[in-house]
């Protein structure tokens, strides 16, 4: 008999749990903006580059998918069999210093790169745009004699595209 109720007990215990992360608003994958929560899966064309970063654009199409992949709200796929597809256009790149030496104020210590994208989301079956927008972000680098700058510069704009990346999908998957 206890070992019964001992059972029931963490049954109760499960359900309480599960209605607790069902009322709060919790989800795994699925949860679309309203403008696409009749697409199940997305292609990603290659981003266009207008800026004078020559591999950004590489970076924002890769992002965007493992971001995809990621949130699990649309499935990934050609772009010929796909529901919609996701393009756009690397507008800008701008470097801005966030800090200066103390010993040389006309040089950075930390420097910023914002990366600004605009995307569209297109439904291929008829043509129609169903989302727009621009996103950005910034990563920034520290610009040092003891480091290498590039790979500092690569890496924070490598964050930064991950960084638009997710502003794209949360974009995508608010309802």
């Amino acid at each position: 008999m206890r070992h019964l109720f001992s059972i029931f007990r963490f049954c109760a215990g499960a359900l309480l749990v599960a209605a607790a992360l069902t009322s709060c608003g919790y989800h795994l994958g699925g949860v679309r903006n309203r403008a696409l929560e009749k697409m199940e899966s997305a292609s990603i064309s290659m981003f266009a580059n207008h800026t004078l970063y020559p591999y950004v654009a590489t970076q924002i199409t890769t992002a965007l998918g493992e971001e995809l992949q990621r949130d699990g709200a649309f499935r990934l796929l050609s772009p010929d069999t796909a529901d919609i597809t996701i393009s756009g256009v690397v507008t800008s790149v701008r470097a801005s210093s966030l800090r200066t030496n103390s010993r040389n104020t006309y040089l950075s210590a930390e420097i910023g790169l914002t990366v600004v994208v605009h995307y569209n989301v297109v439904q291929n079956s008829t043509g129609k745009l169903l989302l727009s927008g621009d996103a950005s972000a910034e990563g920034s680098y520290f610009n040092d004699e003891t480091g290498n700058v590039q790979t500092a510069r690569d890496s924070a704009l490598s964050y930064a595209t991950r960084q638009v990346a997710e502003k794209i999908v949360q974009r995508m998957t608010i309802p």
